[in-house]
């Protein structure tokens, strides 16, 4: 370099900044972090897998034996399954047994405060100043929250961040591939989302090479740590029971998702109604970028995390919790910014207090949220806990019992042994069931469905709700909007025995006694198909006299059914507040 060249630009921190920044970092700034995380933890539990889970690791413990074929439904046939999830199930099903659910929302508690420690590291080694780095972690881990599930998404949610940080401040250390060989094969045994790291390592390394040439100061070490690095990166996921089969398991998945039959709602491509947050995110980071970064493994890191939430839902925890690694140095070459000021910089104590505002307003928005609740349990409204009692109380469990997708995970864990279930998310091992059930309902075809329901031997059916469906008679003539029990478990075949605001059972006639169905059946009421008992109710007066007891019956079941209160009311049956 001459005396006139310009001094080539620096955009990530060297070592010695890294490690000065990491020592300025307060101890109260650590504590907020930490309470922070442990805050946007500690919600009630939601998602449908945590049963099946729980229930897998539970048979691994028993059995002293990785899973290989499913053992948690009656309809699969024991299909192989390769089960790339085998150590969180353990982990989980361990806590579970000690316990419950609370010490689950303990578990994801302590994971989202390691996540914001890791974060606060990231920014704060890449220059931010702590107090600004807190507060970028703050936003990043809010935005996450929705993919905070106790499933073992949660893992790859903390591995990722830290297998890309491992690998972009890895300069100037001795053995650093061993940790993100470690971090990634961990990941493989954890959650197969895991094999997205070696791709946004090799991204990474990417830009690093861009930007030597761009800059023309190839700097041979760094390609040689880099390209041994991404080799650790893509070598680490064959270190799982499975081996090299788990490269198959993102594949097979996504080409399940484009099936027709296969309808789940986290492999859509959100929209900006959708994911307002995800929207705005990528404006501000691509402002930020434009002034303040041309680092080239900035950008591509950026196009690459964004590309993976713009393309599926469930990749949006993905984006946020890589936003500070792709962020932050950019952030840091603004002074209002930057840790590298003096310790009596005039501004540096207003940041300091504005920032830890902020967080503690966010910490507050998080706590106070309905949905989820904060707690420690399975959320009320969400799984069918209240029908459950009601199978086991009144003996209607010696059949088999029909369960929709949802309610699957949540039944595997019920009872002992080992309950089979009738279907639950697992896409690749019930894609069979699922296929021909959505072509027994694309044709309408109730033949079908019957003779499914009969070679299936099931007795009793536990059913959330569906919304309402338009039915018109084959001439054309609109017959209303009717419920999914009324159309495909008739009244001559099935009784509805019980129902509160998550659930609903039916019962096959024959199997149980007419003492039975004279003390519990609704006759009148059926509470997927409300709309029509209204018009009913509106039409035929006379009908009051039949659906008011069943009605009384219902709220003396559940006396806070929503339901059950919004027709009462409807009926001028409740006089007092609520």
């Amino acid at each position: 370099m001459t005396a006139s060249s310009p001094a080539p630009r620096v955009d990530h921190p060297l070592p010695a900044q890294v490690s000065a920044s990491r020592k300025r970092i307060p101890p109260v700034i650590i504590g907020a972090a930490i309470a922070f995380g442990l805050v946007c933890g500690c919600f009630e539990i939601t998602n449908t897998s945590i049963g099946w889970h729980v229930a897998s690791g539970r048979w691994m413990l028993s059995q002293g034996e990785i899973l290989d074929h499913d053992v948690l439904s009656y309809t699969s046939g024991g299909a192989e399954w390769i089960d790339h999830e085998w150590l969180f199930q353990v982990l989980v099903a361990t806590l579970f047994d000690l316990g419950g659910p609370p010490l689950l929302v303990v578990f994801r508690m302590l994971v989202v405060a390691g996540l914001m420690v890791l974060l606060l590291r990231i920014g704060a080694s890449s220059g931010l100043d702590p107090p600004v780095a807190l507060l970028l972690a703050s936003l990043c881990v809010l935005a996450a929250r929705p993919r905070f599930f106790v499933r073992p998404e949660l893992a790859t949610l903390v591995l990722l961040p830290l297998a890309l940080w491992l690998f972009a401040g890895r300069r100037g250390r001795r053995w650093w591939p061993l940790p993100l060989l470690f971090v990634i094969a961990a990941g493989a045994n954890l959650h197969g989302a895991i094999l997205v790291a070696p791709i946004l390592v090799s991204v990474w390394f990417a830009g690093e090479i861009l930007d030597q040439l761009i800059h023309r100061r190839p700097d041979r070490s760094a390609l040689v740590s880099g390209a041994t690095g991404v080799a650790a990166a893509f070598v680490a996921p064959i270190f799982n029971p499975h081996g090299p089969a788990i490269w198959t398991v993102p594949f097979t998945l996504a080409e399940l998702v484009r099936q027709p039959h296969i309808p789940n709602p986290e492999w859509l491509s959100p929209g900006p109604a959708d994911a307002p947050s995800l929207y705005l995110a990528l404006i501000l980071a691509g402002v930020v970028l434009l002034a303040g970064s041309r680092a080239p493994q900035s950008w591509l890191s950026l196009v690459a995390t964004a590309s993976l939430a713009l393309k599926h839902i469930r990749n949006i925890g993905v984006f946020f919790v890589l936003l500070p690694q792709t962020t932050a140095p950019a952030l840091a070459r603004w002074p209002l910014f930057s840790g590298s000021g003096s310790a009596d910089d005039p501004r540096r104590r207003p940041r300091f207090v504005i920032c830890l505002a902020l967080v503690a307003l966010l910490g507050v928005t998080a706590a106070v949220r309905p949905w989820p609740a904060a707690g420690f349990s399975f959320a009320e409204r969400w799984y069918p806990d209240r029908a459950w009692r009601f199978l086991t109380d009144h003996d209607l469990l010696d059949g088999r019992l029909y369960n929709d997708v949802r309610f699957g995970g949540w039944l595997s864990l019920q009872g002992e042994p080992l309950r089979q279930v009738f279907i639950d998310d697992r896409n690749e091992i019930h894609e069979s069931l699922l296929a021909e059930i959505w072509a027994i309902f694309s044709r309408s075809d109730v033949g079908a469905w019957e003779e499914l329901l009969d070679r299936w031997r099931i007795d009793t059916v536990l059913l959330r709700y569906h919304e309402p469906i338009r039915v018109a008679t084959p001439d054309g003539r609109d017959l209303g909007r009717r419920g999914f029990s009324t159309l495909w478990f008739p009244a001559e075949r099935w009784a509805t025995v019980y129902w509160d605001d998550v659930a609903m059972i039916l019962v096959r006639r024959s199997s149980v006694s007419d003492e039975f169905l004279a003390a519990r059946e609704y006759r009148h009421l059926h509470p997927d198909d409300l709309e029509h008992l209204k018009i009913r109710l509106h039409e035929e007066p006379g009908l009051r006299s039949a659906v008011v007891p069943e009605l009384r019956r219902a709220l003396d079941d559940d006396p806070l059914c929503r339901r059950a209160r919004s027709l009462a009311a409807d009926l001028g049956l409740l006089t007092g507040p609520g």
